[in-house]
């Protein structure tokens, strides 16, 4: 009699199931697994009651060593044309650690390998488990970052699996600390910018000047008079006269005219007046406050 060898197509795609519970929902994710069981003449195992299988999720270290990520084992059955489903279950923070890993699933029977490949993706899987890639910055206006994400506050992540491409994006296991900043397109444009990418720039202004330019009327056309005293030629009840007027014995009974000294200006030296708010540290648009956030 011939042995007969499982031969198994599988078909693994991400679930993400939500059962609710008395008002309260309870989350969890996991990968779907479909196969046909064939023999070695590629004949369907149809009904079979017990088939014992272990599924294994890993990635190859540097030196192409497999990681185990998740190792699960089950008792599958067929139906009538050898199909046969099983659905792994696993939380959130693992299910995001397999998407952003490249991972492996490996499925076996005592010593035998029946299927040994690198999961795959396509977009609509990829859109509906993770939405954005990862890296991916937004704003956010909760206080504490949702599953999946860490607020750029500068705080350091845990080295590992699941933030290895963060990790390998930042080039550190920091987050950016975008606290009071604003976000800023990298590069040049129309000769401004220059800001390198994750790199930081501090404020500052463009040299520039204001030009001031006051001067008082001209109409300064005028002359002064000034008056003296002169009673050099007065007699006691005398009333003789020196050529511009009869003298006195009164003070200040003389004037002579000074010089005129045409229309002319003065120049004005001194600052703008101050404006803004005399108490603020920064110049700034109009703004909302939020927490930046960054996808694992």
């Amino acid at each position: 009699m011939k042995k007969s060898n499982l031969i198994l197509f599988l078909l693994a795609s991400f679930l993400y199931v939500s059962n609710a519970f008395a008002q309260a929902n309870v989350q969890s994710t996991g990968i779907s697994i479909q196969g046909i069981a064939r023999d070695e003449n590629n004949s369907a195992l149809s009904s079979m009651s017990a088939l014992p299988l272990a599924f294994k999720i890993y990635y190859l270290n540097t030196s192409n060593a497999e990681v185990d990520i998740l190792n699960q084992t089950a008792t599958v059955t067929t139906d009538f044309f050898g199909v046969f489903s099983y659905v792994m279950t696993i939380d959130k923070t693992l299910f995001n650690t397999i998407s952003n890993t490249r991972a492996y699933l490996k499925v076996t029977s005592g010593s035998t390998v029946f299927s040994n490949e690198q999961l795959q993706a396509v977009p609509y899987a990829i859109q509906a488990q993770n939405g954005v890639p990862t890296g991916t910055i937004m704003a956010y206006i909760g206080a504490t970052a949702p599953e999946g994400w860490l607020l750029c506050n500068g705080a350091s992540f845990a080295d590992n699996i699941a933030n290895a491409k963060l990790r390998e994006l930042l080039g550190s296991f920091n987050t950016p600390n975008l606290t009071a900043r604003y976000l800023r397109g990298t590069g040049t444009s129309e000769g401004r910018g220059g800001l390198g990418l994750k790199d930081y720039q501090y404020d500052e202004f463009r040299p520039h000047n204001h030009g001031i330019s006051l001067n008082t009327t001209t109409t300064g056309n005028h002359s002064h008079v000034t008056y003296f005293s002169n009673d050099d030629y007065n007699l006691s009840g005398g009333s003789y006269t020196n050529g511009t007027g009869k003298d006195s014995n009164t003070q200040n009974n003389q004037t002579l005219p000074t010089n005129t000294t045409g229309d002319h200006q003065h120049q004005v030296i001194g600052n703008t007046a101050d404006a803004g708010n005399a108490t603020a540290n920064e110049t700034r648009p109009y703004s909302y406050g939020v927490n930046y956030i960054i996808k694992i």
